[in-house]
């Protein structure tokens, strides 16, 4: 997501003719810089708002910032898609499959059942004919007569959705669009106000 604003600065700008150019030429990029900032914090809390189970460091992490100058009047804000094992996402066995806290409270993911790999790795996984064996030890919950052995399973890992990808969703990025321009405008006031003391 992208803070420009030359298409329109004429608009913001309205209102503010009596201070100096130099002025409101410093301030833009300030202006951008400060809007793409606070927009990093309202997306960590609309995100955990929306009831995604992200925490805030991990969001903030995920989010950075190219910064505006005068010369380059725009702020781009990135964010990554790296998704992380459904096991990070509060995994319990149950005797019907995992139940995760992803989005919008706990749901079963019924069949799936956690399994150790030999490094001590827990994960979320589900029975895949089609992909390869993996040694894994599972519990007697998920399966009837297992004594904590080792065992071949041909099975697929799960893996939550990623900090970029709950923020590229519409609803997301219609509230962050409007939370930008909304704030740019202050923002932008704000500064000018400050440098012109």
């Amino acid at each position: 997501m992208q803070v420009d604003v030359r298409s329109n600065i004429k608009d913001v700008l309205a209102g503010l003719e009596s201070y100096r150019r130099d002025v409101v030429d410093k301030a833009i990029p300030r202006a951008i810089n400060r809007t793409a900032e606070s927009g990093r914090t309202n997306a960590s809390r609309e995100l955990r708002a929306d009831g995604y189970g992200f925490s805030a460091t991990e969001i903030k992490d995920a989010i950075s910032i190219s910064k505006a100058s005068q010369g380059k009047l725009k702020a781009t804000i990135r964010v990554l898609r790296q998704t992380k094992s459904l096991m990070a996402f509060g995994a319990r066995q149950t005797k019907d499959g995992v139940s995760v806290k992803v989005h919008k409270g706990r749901k079963t993911i019924k069949g799936a059942f956690i399994g150790q790999l030999r490094n001590g790795a827990l994960g979320v996984y589900v029975e895949d004919k089609a992909a390869g064996k993996t040694v894994l030890r599972v519990s007697k919950q998920y399966k009837k007569g297992s004594r904590g052995g080792w065992h071949d399973y041909p099975v697929r890992k799960l893996y939550g959705p990623s900090v970029g990808g709950a923020y590229g969703t519409d609803r997301i990025q219609r509230i962050m669009q409007q939370y930008i321009n909304e704030t740019f405008t202050s923002r932008l006031q704000h500064e000018i106000k400050y440098l012109s003391r």
